[in-house]
């Protein structure tokens, strides 16, 4: 690992300003609709997470149709040098999920379905068909295990979607139908089956005739086995060690994950929507109804603040994705990541929907790391209680040093100071604390503005 020096946090701020002035690429300069301070603002933010090693990517806003802001921060490839930029197809994982409630609820206008039919209406062999309706699977309230859950091992061979399928046919639902919400992308795989049913067309074909051409999103369409011509290397990237990341065959993710696209054509679909070339009024309110959990079909409806908000994450191998609509001010905001940074669908997305708003925000820290020993590091590792049976775990790997949470998730602590580590995957940072004798006694971990202490216990 290469040393790093700790440098003042005025310096820090400077360095992300101009980094963030250097790699920025963009497609033209924003428009006069976005204030010209909140174009500057989101570039020094952006940087700031570029600087950080928490984002990769490109970034659009669009307003009544026009593109506002479109940047580009970062590579689309690190080995060949090939920047981010508003042309670089990206994968958007679960962003693809509102793509197949369209094409169920364009085939309802055509009185092809009906989405309060029974699956076994259209697949008579598929398990507890009789009580799962097209509703339930489009809600994500069908009760079926998350195919996900289970592919490990598997998924980087082509698959079919009854091969999805058989990962879970055979076990018990989680809930009856209709009684609870928990995410599962395996009842968009089943819709991808009725949708090949209904039309005696493959699903993909089924997608590029009736959403694709009608909105000319002409850099749009799955990813399968065949290379995709200008479509970015993903990275599993914590700000460390950047890494390409875990290979995976796409057709395991079909039609709850499979598409790529770009800020462009994502607006496309945003506009075509908004504009009725893809479905009616009548429809699109089924869609964006919450059932539970704020789920419409395919969609989650909820607010920012005051302002109604439509949206969708999507994260998969080397990608994240937020797509969010903001249907009052007619705003789309697009982030296409090639980084599997956890703060894209976490802080980046709510801060960017903030400076769009002109809603507060924080510039993050750049933290610089810097090298500590082996023994020094050795020093942290154990158990520290936060409450009775509440415990984090501080343990070594190599020259690193990971945190384990009462969830049993690990992440990555980086050393800024001896006794001050930060994290990659949250705006947080852990202290310890020793006693006289050097010994260390407690850790706190510091986000959001509190501190939790935990004593150590070994």
């Amino acid at each position: 690992m290469k040393k790093h020096f700790l440098k003042t946090v005025a310096l820090t701020r400077l360095k992300a300003t101009a980094i963030a002035t250097a790699m920025v690429l963009s497609a033209g300069s924003a428009y006069a609709q976005l204030q010209p301070q909140a174009t500057g603002k989101l570039n020094e933010y952006l940087g700031a997470h570029h600087a950080q090693g928490t984002f990769s990517g490109t970034v659009a806003v669009t307003e009544n149709g026009k593109t506002i802001y479109s940047q580009g921060f970062g590579m689309a490839n690190y080995e060949k040098q090939l920047p981010n930029s508003p042309g670089v197809k990206y994968r958007i994982g679960s962003v693809t999920k509102p793509f197949t409630a369209v094409l169920v609820l364009q085939l309802q206008e055509k009185g092809k379905l009906n989405v309060q039919d029974k699956v076994s209406k259209y697949l008579p062999d598929f398990p507890n068909g009789d009580k799962i309706t097209l509703h339930h699977l489009l809600s994500n309230t069908s009760g079926l295990p998350d195919f996900v859950n289970y592919w490990k091992g598997l998924n980087t061979q082509p698959a079919t979607t009854a091969d999805i399928l058989n990962l879970v046919k055979d076990k018990p639902l989680e809930f009856e139908p209709g009684t609870k919400w928990k995410y599962s992308s395996t009842g968009f795989i089943v819709l991808a089956q009725v949708v090949e049913k209904v039309t005696g067309k493959p699903y993909e074909k089924v997608l590029v005739q009736q959403i694709l051409k009608p909105a000319k999103m002409q850099h749009t369409g799955l990813e399968f086995s065949k290379p995709i011509p200008g479509l970015a290397q993903g990275y599993n990237h914590d700000g460390l060690e950047r890494e390409k990341a875990k290979p995976i065959d796409m057709s395991w993710c079909h039609a709850a994950g499979a598409i790529y696209s770009t800020p462009a054509d994502l607006a496309r679909f945003d506009a075509a929507l908004k504009e009725e070339k893809l479905l009616t009024s009548e429809s699109k309110k089924l869609m964006y109804t919450p059932v539970k959990n704020n789920y419409g079909y395919g969609w989650v409806i909820d607010s920012v603040g005051n302002e109604p908000r439509i949206s969708h994450s999507g994260a998969i191998n080397g990608f994240k994705a937020n797509f969010i609509r903001l249907p009052e001010r007619n705003i789309t905001i697009t982030i296409l990541s090639n980084y599997e940074s956890q703060q894209v669908n976490g802080p980046i997305s709510r801060d960017v929907t903030a400076i769009v708003l002109g809603q507060d925000y924080k510039v993050p820290v750049v933290h610089n790391a810097i090298s500590l020993s082996k023994e020094q590091m050795a020093a942290y590792v154990g158990e520290y209680q936060v409450a009775p049976k509440v415990n984090f775990r501080v343990y070594q790997e190599a020259n690193q040093l990971f945190a384990e949470g009462p969830d049993k998730q690990s992440f990555h602590i980086f050393p800024e100071a001896e006794d001050t580590f930060f994290l990659k995957v949250a705006p947080a940072s852990i202290t310890f604390e020793k006693d006289t004798a050097g010994n260390v006694t407690k850790m706190v971990l510091h986000h959001g503005g509190k501190a939790m202490p935990a004593t150590r216990v070994n």
